[in-house]
């Protein structure tokens, strides 16, 4: 038996395949106007849940990355302090070895001792560097400083925090990134205290204790030697540091060329569509307009 095709259903298909018509429209419209492929899961379920995971990975590595540049610019900061520690000190090993000499006179000497003590408060301030408001070389406790008076005290020394900073630079990587005033100044584990090397030679300039100035010129020298172990060690720090930023902008380079790639739409091909679906919903209400025209028989049903 033969199925009767009324008005209505003629024109309900007409409606419903115009309606359509028009949603492929408003995609393609919204495509071109947001540049985007995929700008709701239902456009691609699989899609989105690659997009998902890509901008995860990439807020992460965005996230290690800066972990990575604040770090380096502390190493920047810390690196610019051990080079003046360095100079003071090779300055003071200078004038050591000019004051063992033992032809200088006893006021020659007092001269040089002057000079010594500001050299030793000069390496107070240095050690008493700070970053952004923080103490590079007090381990976490980056709001008190590490020297408050000149004298650097045994009590100084006891409250200073030894900790070695470190940053995460990927999810099972850290890094430390700095250095304690314990390790570069006072000497862990029966190393030198520079500001107590650097008054003894002062106070044995004044006696004009050739003997004891030797022995001073030793321990400055061990000092050097001191500072120049923690610059090393910093440097190697930095070094790796340096690799894992480069490497951390290579992969945010690659992440976001894969997002581009799963999110993006091609322009070129985005618009072709749309002037198609454009053409097609235009044919659609021509066709529509005609299908759909109000008849006698429609005013008497």
């Amino acid at each position: 038996m033969m199925m009767r095709v009324t008005q209505q259903m003629l024109h309900n298909n007409t409606l419903n395949q115009l309606n359509r018509n028009l949603s492929r429209l408003n995609e393609a419209q919204e495509q071109v106007s947001t540049g985007r492929s995929i700008n709701r899961p239902s456009d691609n379920p699989a899609g989105t849940n690659l997009a998902l995971k890509l901008r995860s990975e990439l807020a992460a590595n965005e996230q290690y990355q800066q972990n990575a540049d604040s770090a380096l610019s502390w190493m920047e900061m810390t690196d610019g302090a051990m080079n003046q520690a360095s100079n003071v000190l090779h300055r003071a090993n200078e004038l050591a070895t000019q004051a063992a000499n033992g032809t200088l006179s006893d006021q020659d000497r007092e001269a040089i001792s002057k000079e010594v003590d500001e050299l030793r408060e000069q390496l107070i301030d240095v050690s008493n560097t700070k970053f952004r408001g923080k103490y590079i070389f007090n381990g976490e406790k980056t709001d008190q400083i590490p020297f408050p008076t000149k004298g650097v005290s045994n009590a100084e020394i006891s409250e200073l925090d030894n900790t070695s900073l470190q940053t995460q630079v990927s999810g099972a990587a850290a890094i430390e990134y700095s250095l304690s005033a314990k390790e570069v100044f006072i000497g862990n584990n029966g190393g030198e205290n520079v500001f107590n090397v650097l008054e003894t030679l002062s106070a044995n300039l004044k006696n004009n204790d050739q003997s004891a100035i030797s022995d001073s010129l030793k321990k400055v020298e061990a000092s050097v030697d001191q500072v120049l172990n923690a610059w090393t060690s910093l440097g190697a720090r930095q070094e790796r540091m340096e690799a894992a930023s480069s490497r951390l902008k290579d992969a945010n380079t690659n992440l976001q060329s894969l997002q581009s790639k799963t999110e993006d739409a091609d322009i070129a091909e985005a618009v072709m569509k749309l002037k198609q679906e454009e053409a097609v919903y235009q044919a659609s209400l021509s066709a529509t307009a005609r299908i759909i025209q109000p008849s006698l028989m429609d005013f008497l049903r």
